[in-house]
């Protein structure tokens, strides 16, 4: 005899009735451990999804196979420049697996820079630029442990809104956004939370707080809120190591940028600042530097001393300490010589002994109100702020032979150099035989590349500079060759 639909129901209903009584028992251990490792929505992924199928792919352990279709479905969002489309499954892909670091970054990194490109206006731009730098941080929201989404959040401050070929206007807009949760970080000196109105400074911390992190035992595969989360895309990199060099380096870098950019209009419509509070900037730079460098790395290679295979100490400010070099072993000098090489660190650190000296804010004011003259005709006083510029610019580096010799200063003060002969040539003046570092006059009028001064004017936004455009970030934190010195000027 067949059962009737009556009979059919009261199975169901039993079927029903067993298959949650049967997960009772599980949802109520879940929720212990969830509790016990302090793990929820946040650490180990909601799904927001109306789908039936969905959800019971999810169930059946198919999350992977989601996440994977997903992406697929993001790019293609991406070709089709249908943005909305694109941030909302990005969006679902961080539900399903938060601990997928790569999807954090590189999301990130499309929002912000692939995104961001396909606008023209500057106000929208920023808007994806700033989308990208959100996201990252809900990754750090959901992997606290780990630094590479730290040290991606800085980056993004530090190098989308400040070395893209609109910084000058991005960095206004940055400046000028009342968005203050978008503006803080954590200062690590304090632990408090500042905000700030400059992208550099914001770099700064978020950098400074990666660093710190691993100085505090936190690594990329220790977990997010607790030790025993595995992340799915065990990390080849570096970055995030408490021995990769690159990675330590860039609160400094942040810093030394933040002191530049102070000293010339590099933002759109905002005055340079010089005086007590550029020295100021600059001596907080030569100070992150001298932390850099007095920082302890072991060598590459182990020697035998004393009978056993030992690794010797580095510290790059040894390479400008010529007495303590010399009480190094023949190995620890190798290896200090080689890395303070690759990071460029003698003309980093003596570049801000240089500038945050009286002299040389006065010469960098001089060559700022020089411009200014030039750019409004005023030929005669720009001359004049131009000659004395360089001669207390040339008085100042003698005292600084690594910086004043440095490929990276010269390409800066020939570049100055040129803008006083453009000068001199518009009063149809000679240029005079003592004219300061008249030996880099050829090679400025030999490059080829736009002078900064011209470049804003391209760009229609007044007298300013920006920073060069660079390509994207590396990998495994700042590269050897560090972005080049901002250039001279407003």
């Amino acid at each position: 005899m067949r059962p009737t639909n009556q009979t059919k129901k009261i199975i169901y209903g039993l079927v029903i009735v067993l298959l949650f009584s049967a997960m009772y028992p599980y949802t109520q251990w879940l929720d212990r451990v969830k509790d016990e490792k302090d793990l929820g929505e946040a650490a180990i992924g909601q799904v927001d999804s109306g789908s039936f199928m969905m959800k019971l792919f999810l169930l059946g352990g198919f999350r992977g196979i989601v996440a994977n279709y997903l992406w697929i479905q993001a790019e293609d969002h991406k070709k089709n420049h249908d943005w909305d489309r694109l941030k909302a499954t990005v969006d679902l892909i961080t539900k399903l697996q938060p601990h997928f670091l790569s999807i954090w970054t590189f999301q990130g990194w499309n929002l912000a820079y692939n995104v961001s490109v396909e606008w023209d206006a500057p106000e929208d731009k920023y808007e994806w630029i700033k989308q990208g730098i959100k996201f990252v941080q809900r990754g750090v929201e959901n992997n606290q442990r780990s630094p590479d989404l730290i040290w991606d959040t800085a980056w993004f401050y530090y190098h989308k809104l400040g070395f893209s070929d609109e910084s000058i206007i991005l960095r206004r807009l940055f400046r000028d956004d009342e968005d203050e949760d978008f503006k803080k970080y954590v200062d690590p000196d304090s632990g408090l939370e500042v905000v700030r109105n400059d992208n550099f400074q914001l770099g700064y911390g978020w950098f400074s707080r990666s660093v710190k992190l691993v100085d505090d035992g936190g690594t990329r595969l220790g977990g997010g809120t607790s030790e025993n989360i595995q992340y799915i895309d065990p990390t080849p990199q570096r970055k995030g190591r408490a021995d990769d060099i690159a990675f330590r380096s860039m609160p400094s870098h942040a810093q030394t940028h933040y002191a530049a950019a102070l000293e010339k209009m590099s933002m759109a419509g905002i005055e340079a600042t010089f005086g007590e509070v550029a020295k100021n900037e600059w001596t907080r730079a030569l100070a992150e530097w001298v932390k850099f460098g007095s920082h302890v790395f072991q060598s590459h290679n182990e020697v035998i001393r004393d009978g056993k295979l030992v690794r010797d100490e580095v510290r790059l400010d040894d390479a400008t300490n010529p007495e303590r070099y010399k009480t190094l072993t023949e190995n620890a000098q190798y290896w200090t010589d080689r890395w303070a090489s690759q990071m460029n660190y003698r003309y980093w650190k003596e570049r801000c002994e240089a500038e945050r000296t009286s002299e040389g804010v006065a010469a960098r004011q001089l060559f700022y109100e020089g411009t200014k003259a030039y750019k409004t005709g005023d030929f005669s006083l720009a001359a004049a702020k131009f000659r004395d510029g360089l001669t207390i610019w040339n008085e100042n580096l003698k005292g600084f032979p690594t910086y004043r010799e440095d490929d990276l200063n010269k390409k800066d003060t020939g570049l100055v150099v040129k803008r006083y002969v453009r000068v001199l040539r518009q009063l149809g003046e000679p240029v005079p035989d003592t004219l300061p570092f008249k030996d880099l006059l050829a090679a400025a009028e030999a490059d080829n590349t736009v002078d900064p001064f011209d470049a804003i004017e391209m760009l229609g936004v007044g007298a300013g500079l920006g920073e060069p455009s660079s390509g994207p970030p590396p990998t495994t934190g700042q590269p050897a060759s560090a972005p080049a010195a901002p250039p001279a000027g407003l």
